[in-house]
């Protein structure tokens, strides 16, 4: 069968054009990349700081604000999403859906309730049957501390109001260049084993670090920036999450280009060739038969 030379050209800039394309969602990818890790760390080690102050204290985070440690009567679970506004990004989404669709499955769809941060997942959520009473778009990062604020005090309102037994974060996690799939945190109910080795902290590095009289508030604010700090870890590990996955995936797909781009031109020469040497018998038996 005569092969089209035409739309085999066609074809050709196409896929030339798509791989220009994804080449430069790769680059974009890796620079957002690159910025999100180095937030990240900024807050790890915020994080670190701040567990290092709480292991001072020879209270526990859950002795210091214990209506943050007691589960309340009731019978629903907040889940707070961290996802991606966009796709192009290869598994990075359907992995959030699939973890919040085994909570859905241990402890039943009717008591979940969720926050969507990224709108892919929350509206595939909602349509899905589950009750989303959120889904925004995550913010840029001149608003980041904002937003946090403001989800921090959200979900404390949750809590204090009782209808929660416990409030959930789910994101991915990036260690170097490889993406985690979200393993569902507890953010409240404090545990209680968070200071079970505050005491044997406090008399190696912070003996007499604070007056006793004035421990008590003061872990009070250090555990409420904790948690704080736990909610903005978890939207830079999944912004830095996304930028990896989008950057893995538009890889892939400019290797695939790449690969198209060969079979077609494979394709091209030789449907040209055998071209090219029909008409030259054509003209051969044309001067034979004169």
């Amino acid at each position: 069968m005569a092969v089209d030379l035409q739309k085999l050209k066609r074809k050709m800039r196409g896929v030339t054009s798509t791989k220009q394309v994804t080449r430069a969602l790769q680059m974009v990818s890796a620079m957002k990349m690159r910025k999100a890790q180095d937030h990240s760390e900024q807050s790890r080690a915020y994080r670190a700081g701040l567990n290092d102050l709480m292991a001072t204290f020879e209270a526990s985070p859950a002795e210091a604000i214990p209506e943050l440690a007691v589960t309340p009567s009731g019978g629903k679970t907040l889940v707070v999403t961290f996802a991606s506004d966009r796709g192009l990004c290869g598994p990075y989404n359907s992995n959030t859906l699939n973890a919040v669709r085994k909570l859905a499955e241990d402890k039943g769809i009717e008591t979940l309730e969720i926050k969507a941060l990224g709108i892919k997942v929350g509206s595939v959520l909602r349509r899905r049957g589950y009750k989303v009473l959120s889904s925004e778009r995550r913010p840029v990062y001149a608003q980041i501390g904002t937003k946090i604020h403001d989800l921090t005090r959200e979900l404390f309102e949750a809590w204090n109001s009782g209808d929660y037994r416990e409030i959930v974060l789910v994101y991915s996690t990036i260690r170097g260049m490889t993406v985690f799939k979200p393993d569902p945190e507890t953010w409240l109910p404090i545990e209680p084993s968070e200071g079970e080795n505050a005491g044997e902290a406090s008399s190696t590095s912070g003996e007499n670090y604070i007056d006793e009289a004035e421990t008590a508030p003061v872990l009070a604010q250090a555990v409420r920036r904790h948690l704080t700090n736990e909610l903005l870890t978890a939207l830079l590990q999944s912004e830095a999450s996304e930028h990896v996955a989008r950057m893995v995936a538009m890889d892939n797909a400019t290797r695939n280009a790449e690969e198209l781009y060969s079979s077609l031109q494979l394709t091209y020469n030789k449907a040209r060739q055998a071209k090219i040497t029909q008409e030259i018998c054509e003209i051969v038996a044309g001067a034979n038969a004169v």
